[in-house]
């Protein structure tokens, strides 16, 4: 048997079976174990047909990568295969986001949520584009993601979490089947009797409605008989009260499978429902108005980490929705495809390919809608070099495609972690240690065990080269026992975990080890160790002895060695991490991160401007460049699933909140360019980033800002069809992007009008400018509302726009004041604006608009570095600085 084709929970699988089958008499069991079928990622080349000819069922596949199950039995023979190049357990993932620390509230200064769509002239708003979303689903009552007339913007929910439907190919004639399911809250596994076919649906819903933890009315069954019909299970009743998360509901598990007649018969149990805009609609429509809270639909968002990544890529503000701030992201035109998870490997790559491949639409649409999806998702379990199963399939849905894109997050892993209560978005900070073993030589790493670290702690140390390493565990004195004898690298393959253990008695812990030479796909070598604590007396739980536990790695051929480990605890217990000074925060960039082709984000303050010290830096373990650009990612503020008027936003930090700020640029670049392929987006988007601050060069691969921070008009005009690009840049008109796209937005208005007024300080004809806009700007604003002729010369000469545009994009560089705005001129519009508040103003005003009119006019085409060369010599220089008033962030 090919083990290294294995992963440890396959190989671990396939050992237990080999040792239930020395036993004479198979108990039931065992039989059962050996017959499950297997979700798992199985990576191939060449044909896949000769694989599911071996026993594999096939869900779905891209190229080189599919999706199905293997009977537990079938592992060793299906492994042997030539062209299987590795066997994967679908593994869980987790979300790189948290909510905002205590006390910073949301909304503070102005965030993306405060567009005022219908003061500025039609923009760029993703419209024709379609934005996926695969998370922890979303909140549909959220306005958010309503049109204007109430109705939904979600063009596809697929909900992976709920409804399994069990369907049969290859037409056979007769056979049976076992299915084993776990019940929420219920203590065991149980399994119904042989299911004979012809399966119908009475049948089935009386066997599972004989299970433990079911009452009557939580589970119907439709559709069948099987063979010839697939059989649909809901879960509802209990399982759909307010306060259950379906994601709690296991998949059913298929044994004792056994087909006869037809054609390669097989049978699968496929999970996911698909709720159409139809259904959405109808939910929305029976709805009571806020501020009443809505029923529960029956696909939610309970964590609210999707509802928050698909307000920030494309939410939409609506009047009084959001008060005081209105949740606007930057595609908010764009339509919304969901994919809700459990959330686990397989489920991200089912979920991109349905929101890429678009099924909902009518067959024969050609061509599809531009896609981009958004996967801000983590995956540590990797040799963190982009060779996982989940990233080789995600690579394929990308290449030779045009229309289509892949945003992912470069995960929260890099902050360093000290002692006491952890940062919300540096959750797994601490749990990465790199160094180089020198030839011949010994290197220890401290790893400090918390207290309730209960349950089992695992090490992954992962390298490659000629090198090997042994593994070693110290524990802390009061554990006592002998030493651990040091683990080698074992040649076979097929060889069992080495167990030792250490202390004895009360504080006996059992290590098991695994060092293998070759590790599929990456072929790298992994030791892989696992700590199991020592029994407990209830009602204590059992925990692993608290302290500073030393691992030993020790190089034995003569080859200085690099190593990457990384430590893992339970998700319900505090995280264990190494010691401070053995913390590493480069090449902590987790899967699907580290993926070749999709496009990976790290996160920024963009109040700072300095990079957030959770946010996942590179290189990758295999020494490219990821991420491989930056977005805001710290104090984001978005939708809140489940709130209520007014409480409808709420601040989070994470590269999760930074990914989709990059997959809504994407999602206006398909609008100005929808035939845009991926390299291409990607050279757009880094070619136009602005530089970090201070500067660092994209060839620094462990500085974690990639090129640097996005730019997203920059990257839109870059978008454009070369003669369109040429001719809009020539008329002098700004591209109009939602204020979500200026990541100044997120900075506090009076934060903002400081900066402006600090780079009109630069100059004295620039102080002279500030000090105008001081004296005259309440009289200006009064007039602007209240005279009618001022208002409609404001408005004509799009004076909101003018003045938004200067807000947000003085703090990334300095560019032009517009020629042109909506199509009109600048000069003209300020001229008859200039007249009416002559008209209409006070003897001060009007004297200050006969000084300054030249001046004034002169500013269209003109960066604010140039307004000395426009100044009248003839006027006198005014050097005084201007103090800063609140007047000033009125004009925004």
């Amino acid at each position: 048997m090919t083990y290294t084709k294995l992963d440890e929970s396959l190989i671990s699988r396939v050992h237990a079976l080999k040792q239930a089958a020395l036993h004479r008499d198979e108990d039931d069991g065992a039989r059962l174990d050996r017959t499950e079928r297997i979700k798992v990622l199985l990576q191939f080349t060449g044909d896949l047909a000769a694989v599911e000819g071996a026993g594999f069922w096939t869900d779905f596949h891209t190229a080189r990568v599919a999706v199905g199950t293997i009977a537990a039995e079938d592992l060793e023979r299906i492994s042997e295969l030539d062209n299987v190049v590795a066997i994967q357990s679908d593994r869980p993932a987790g979300f790189t986001g948290a909510e905002a620390p205590a006390g910073e509230a949301a909304g503070v200064g102005g965030t993306a949520a405060s567009d005022l769509v219908h003061a500025i002239p039609p923009g760029l708003t993703g419209q024709g584009v379609v934005v996926g979303i695969v998370d922890s689903g979303i909140d549909i009552f959220h306005p958010a993601f309503r049109k204007l007339d109430g109705t939904t913007r979600i063009t596809s929910l697929l909900d992976l979490t709920l409804r399994q439907t069990i369907e049969v190919k290859g037409a056979p004639t007769g056979g049976s089947i076992v299915l084993r399911w776990f019940a929420p809250d219920f203590t065991r596994e149980q399994a119904t009797s042989p299911l004979a076919f012809p399966l119908t649906a009475s049948t089935l819903q009386a066997a599972l409605g004989a299970f433990g933890g079911v009452a009557p009315g939580d589970i119907v069954v439709t559709g069948g008989p099987l063979p010839t019909q697939p059989l649909t299970i809901d879960f509802e009743g209990n399982f759909l009260k307010p306060g259950f998360d379906s994601a709690r509901i296991n998949a059913l598990r298929l044994t004792d499978v056994t087909l006869t007649g037809g054609t390669s018969p097989e049978v699968s149990v496929v999970r996911g429902r698909l709720i159409s805009p139809n259904e959405i609609n109808a939910a929305l429509a029976a709805a009571p108005p806020p501020p009443a809270a809505p029923p529960p639909f029956v696909s939610r968002d309970p964590d609210g980490h999707g509802s928050h990544v698909a307000g920030v890529a494309a939410g939409i503000g609506l009047p009084r929705c959001c008060s005081p701030d209105r949740t606007v992201g930057l595609a908010y035109g764009a339509d919304l495809a969901i994919v809700r998870t459990v959330p686990s490997e397989s489920d991200i790559l089912r979920g991109a390919a349905h929101c890429l491949e678009q099924p909902w639409l009518p067959p024969g649409t050609d061509p599809k809608p531009p896609a981009v999806v958004n996967i801000s998702l983590f995956v540590t379990r990797t040799a963190h070099d982009g060779t996982s199963v989940l990233e080789a399939g995600l690579d394929d849905l990308l290449v030779g495609v045009k229309r289509r894109a892949i945003v992912v997050s470069a995960g929260n892993a890099s902050g360093l972690y000290r002692a006491g209560t952890p940062g919300s978005a540096a959750e797994e900070s601490g749990q990465h240690a790199s160094r180089i073993v020198p030839a011949g030589q010994s290197m220890t790493l401290g790893l400090a065990v918390t207290p309730r670290t209960a349950q089992s702690l695992l090490m992954d140390v992962w390298y490659a080269g000629p090198g090997q390493l042994t593994f070693a565990l110290t524990p802390p004195p009061s554990v006592g026992g002998t030493p651990m004898t040091p683990v080698p690298p074992n040649p076979n393959p097929s060889a069992p975990s080495v167990r030792q253990t250490l202390g004895q008695g009360t504080t006996a812990h059992v290590v098991f080890v695994t060092s293998r030479l070759s590790e599929a796909p990456s072929n790298k070598r992994l030791i892989r160790a696992q700590i199991s604590p020592p029994s407990a007396v209830p009602p204590l739980g059992p925990q692993i002895t608290p302290g500073v536990w030393t691992i030993t790695l020790t190089e034995t051929q003569g080859s200085d060695t690099r190593f990457d480990c990384w430590v893992f605890g339970s998700s319900n217990d505090p995280k264990s991490r190494f010691v401070l000074t053995d913390q590493e925060p480069t090449r902590t960039v987790t899967s699907p991160g580290t993926a070749r082709l999709p496009i990976t984000v790290g996160a920024y303050d963009p109040r700072t401007n300095l990079l957030a010290a959770f946010s996942g830096r590179g290189p990758t373990t295999d020494f490219r460049l990821k991420p491989e650009v930056c977005a805001p990612g710290i104090n984001i503020v978005s939708a809140k699933a489940g709130g209520v008027p007014p409480d409808l936003v709420i601040a989070i930090d994470g590269t999760s909140q930074a990914t989709p700020f990059v997959t809504g640029v994407v999602a206006l670049m398909f609008e100005v360019n929808p035939d845009l392929d991926h390299p291409t987006i990607a050279g757009h988007l880094t070619s136009t980033c602005q530089p970090p601050v201070p500067p660092v060069p994209p060839t620094q691969f462990d500085s974690g800002w990639g090129f640097g921070r996005v730019d997203a008009e920059r990257a839109i005009l870059a978008a454009r069809p070369a003669p369109l690009a040429e001719a809009f840049a020539a008329g002098g008109e700004p591209l109009v992007l939602p204020t979500a796209a200026y990541p100044a937005a997120h900075v506090p208005v009076a934060v903002r009008m400081r900066a402006v007024l600090d780079r009109l300080a630069e100059s004295p004809t620039g102080r002279r400018a500030a000090e105008l806009c001081s004296a005259h700007v309440e009289e200006t604003r009064r007039l602007v509302d209240t005279e009618r002729r001022v208002t409609v010369a404001w408005h004509r000469m799009h004076g909101a726009l003018l003045i938004r545009r200067l807000l947000l994009s003085d703090l990334a560089h300095d560019r032009p004041v517009p020629r042109t705005l909506g199509g009109r001129s600048v000069a003209e519009g300020l001229a008859r604006l200039l007249d009416e508040l002559s008209a209409a103003g006070s003897p001060a005003l009007r004297e200050a608009v006969t000084v300054h009119r030249d001046f004034l006019l002169r500013l269209p085409g003109a960066r604010l570095s140039d307004l000395d060369a426009l100044a009248d010599p003839d006027d006198p220089d005014d050097t005084d600085d201007t103090d800063d008033t609140d007047d000033r962030a009125e004009l925004s």
